[in-house]
């Protein structure tokens, strides 16, 4: 699955999924602009990307404010004068019942999950109409389907994006962009060595490898074909 001669923007790059997608992007030859809001796990992973032969422009950024997600997009373009693929990874968490939540932790939620994600994707769309192709992913959760109790601001930015990526695809098919969501059930996002990681049986979880695994699988697709939906669960949990 190569992506030599493409390039990737991926949001929450600096840990977890974000970092795992981003190295596996790497590897199969995409050119990387990354971000997210701590400064010092974005160099680790620009380094590491680096040692893997590949071009990165890594900014520190707040993707729920637009003027930060205006002038990062900016630079990308400048960088490298295009973007082929985005990926909205970026995601906070937090837990409250509703009767118990602050309005500042609902607004942090939602303001990094679903604005940020909005926001992203209109400042990146132009270039993308511009050039008639591209594929952006969006980084969902089984929490787009059912929600929990404690978890309401989570699972309300997981339904919004679920809403915001179906209407989104019916509005820039017709410039051959794909949109495709990925929703994992829990994972295990402890970085390991590879050898440390178990590869099935009762209780292995899923790890941020195999999302990574999985956003590579359909960002490589040929352009006529699109996936629009997968979920991803761990076999034997």
């Amino acid at each position: 699955m190569g992506l030599t001669g493409k390039v990737a923007l991926i949001t929450g790059a600096g840990r977890g999924i974000g970092r795992c997608i981003a190295l596996t992007l790497a590897r199969a030859g995409a050119d990387l602009a990354i971000t997210s809001r701590t400064a010092s796990q974005l160099e680790g992973v620009a380094s590491e990307v680096k040692t893997l032969g590949r071009e990165v422009l890594a900014i520190s950024a707040d993707i729920s404010k637009e003027g930060e997600v205006s002038r990062f997009v900016e630079k990308t373009l400048g960088r490298f004068g295009k973007i082929d693929i985005l990926v909205n990874n970026a995601a906070t968490f937090g837990g409250a019942s509703v009767v118990d939540m602050r309005t500042e932790d609902w607004d942090r939620i939602i303001g990094t999950n679903l604005r940020g994600t909005f926001l992203m994707t209109r400042a990146v769309l132009p270039s993308m109409i511009g050039r008639g192709e591209g594929t952006i992913v969006m980084v969902s959760s089984t929490s787009s389907k059912r929600a929990d109790p404690g978890a309401s601001a989570y699972a309300a930015s997981k339904f919004g994006m679920m809403g915001f990526a179906m209407s989104l695809l019916y509005e820039v098919r017709r410039h051959n962009i794909r949109v495709v969501v990925v929703s994992p059930s829990a994972v295990d996002t402890r970085p390991l060595p590879l050898e440390r990681i178990p590869a099935g049986g009762p209780g292995a979880p899923l790890r941020a490898e195999d999302i990574a695994e999985t956003v590579l699988y359909m960002v490589s697709l040929p352009p006529r074909a699109l996936v629009r939906e997968v979920e991803v669960w761990a076999t034997n949990p």
